[in-house]
């Protein structure tokens, strides 16, 4: 089936409910969203937005699991032309306080708790330093009003509605998700209606061409997708999410990724495709009963991305999980992809870096320190345009000038080189920011709360290799000079981090530099030299 382009996202439920309003759009447990009950209910979140004075360009964060509250919110969101920005389920109070008044959201839709992290409660306890935002509850907190009870209201908004539907543009901005950047601090990324749509129609061909070939689907055939990556990654919202609303899937949510609970649900469901990180197939192989689960005998194609892979990982995947795999290289600014591999390359060869060639109108070029073009074989930093690419950080014009070039190519920080046929080869990073698992780590975050311990100087956090996750946080302390550092001391850092940062954030181990705070290696500009640090204290 011929997907058409269409100009903005929240469009594509239009389209749908047209097509086939029956169809099971959005499916969470035993909870079923028709193309239509989609359209409608996006529609009536909508208006409860507009109710509560969202305006086109206002932000609206979440703070919630991959459940259907989500997709209803940021489609409801982009119906009124405003800009989710989606945070992880696993922030707690230190999180929230470096991202959300930047963010600068007039609402925050959250849930009660997710796990043993008390979501709304360290929200509460942090309203009184956020002015003027109102709280959405999915579920009961006295920290908002519950999603149901505002969406059982009636809201004389049609008009209201209609205007703001057509007070839009491709260009404008929809989503934001906060990365890395270049540096390793915290960086919101603006995402377009035009970067999704033009990423997700990309995304279905690579997907469902194959199995064309395979004789799997026919034109008319409509897939059967999982999605269970956190939404506050851009794979989990664009690429998973949005690419299945787009292509009109059957959606098959999961509030997080459990490897049992995947592999049960792709043997019940037939799902002949997943896409993932690397650490997750790693984590796939590691089950002692992954047999059982029969995954050859139904996935048909594997896709992943967002690190180097071994051949060993290659080989347990294609032997045990799934013969087809393609390989992708992307980032939140460049484009969720920009180059993918084919199936059937040569496992060394993608073990060696490679990561395929750019996708339809997206260019690459290398360049060195100076910002010259470097030819073929020749490696520097890799350098990304086109229409998946974003244009701008979301209020930081400061921030724009370091990661965007005056041509608007995106800096990505990664180290690689172009071979003479327009492949793409990876070979390291730039940046200082830690990957662990699907999660981005930025390390000024744990480092500036860990001096606020009276006994630590200087604090580093490195990324260090983890042979499941990819990367673990390691964090270097220099202590105030004079000043003894026990197993005590250790242990108290170890629970300020747990108390206030995200779980994939806390140290895995902590190193004391063996002398005083004015040994630590720093760099010419007075910062801690991470690199340095890492190849002093972690192998390779």
């Amino acid at each position: 089936m011929e997907i058409p382009k269409l100009k903005l996202i929240w469009q594509y439920l239009d389209y749908w409910e047209q097509q086939d309003p029956d169809f099971p759009s959005v499916r969470f447990g035993q909870k079923l969203l028709t193309a239509k009950e989609l359209n409608k209910k996006t529609d009536q979140l909508a208006k409860v937005f507009l109710s509560m004075g969202i305006k086109k360009g206002d932000t609206i964060v979440t703070v919630l699991p991959t459940i259907p509250e989500f997709v209803l919110t940021f489609f409801a969101a982009s119906k009124i032309g405003a800009i989710t920005v989606p945070m992880d389920k696993e922030y707690k109070k230190g999180d929230f306080r470096t991202l959300i008044p930047h963010s600068a959201p007039k609402v925050i839709v959250t849930i009660d708790k997710w796990q043993k992290n008390p979501i709304a409660d360290n929200l509460l306890e942090l309203s009184s330093e956020f002015e003027d935002i109102k709280y959405i509850m999915v579920g009961n907190h006295e920290l908002g009003a519950s999603i149901e009870a505002l969406m059982a209201k009636e809201y004389d908004l049609n008009e209201e509605l209609q205007a703001t539907k057509e007070n839009q543009d491709q260009e404008d901005c929809t989503l934001v998700i906060w990365t890395g950047g270049t540096t390793g601090y915290p960086k919101a990324v603006e995402i377009s209606h035009v970067n999704i749509i033009y990423m997700c129609l990309i995304l279905i061909n690579i997907i469902s061409d194959p199995f064309k070939e395979m004789g799997l689907i026919s034109e008319k055939d409509r897939l059967k997708a999982l999605a269970n990556l956190p939404v506050s990654h851009i794979g989990g919202t664009v690429e998973c999410i949005c690419t299945n609303i787009i292509n009109g899937n059957e959606m098959i949510l999961q509030a997080s990724w459990s490897p049992w609970d995947t592999l049960k649900t792709i043997k019940k469901e037939d799902i002949i495709f997943y896409g993932g990180v690397p650490t997750m197939f790693k984590i796939f192989l590691s089950l002692p009963d992954l047999e059982t689960y029969e995954p050859k005998k139904h996935l048909k194609l594997a896709f992943f991305s967002g690190e180097k892979v071994s051949k060993k990982l290659l080989e347990g995947i294609h032997d045990r999980l799934c013969e087809n795999i393609i390989i992708g290289y992307g980032s939140t600014e460049a484009g969720a992809e920009v180059t993918t591999t084919k199936i059937g390359d040569d496992f060394n060869k993608i073990a060696d870096g490679y990561v395929g060639k750019p996708l339809q109108d997206m260019e690459v070029i290398i360049i060195d320190e100076q910002g010259n073009r470097l030819p073929p074989g020749k490696k520097g930093e890799i350098l990304v345009k086109g229409p998946l690419t974003s244009k701008s950080y979301f209020k930081m014009p400061e921030e724009d000038k370091m990661g965007f070039n005056s041509d608007g190519y995106c800096k990505t920080g990664d180290i690689g080189y172009l071979d003479e046929k327009n492949g793409l080869y990876i070979s390291g990073r730039i940046k200082h920011i830690i990957r662990v698992g699907a999660f981005t780590v930025f390390p000024p975050e744990i480092e500036d709360l860990v001096v606020q311990h009276p006994k630590v100087a200087l604090a580093a956090a490195l990324g260090a290799p983890d042979e499941l996750k990819g990367e673990v946080v390691w964090l270097v302390i220099g202590p105030e000079f004079g000043k003894k550092f026990d197993e005590s001391d250790k242990e108290e850092v170890l629970n300020l981090c747990k108390d206030n940062l995200a779980k994939f954030k806390v140290p895995q181990k902590i190193i004391i530099y063996p002398l005083n705070p004015n040994d630590l290696p720093i760099t010419r500009i007075g910062k801690v030299d991470r690199v340095r640090l890492r190849k002093e204290l972690i192998p390779d």
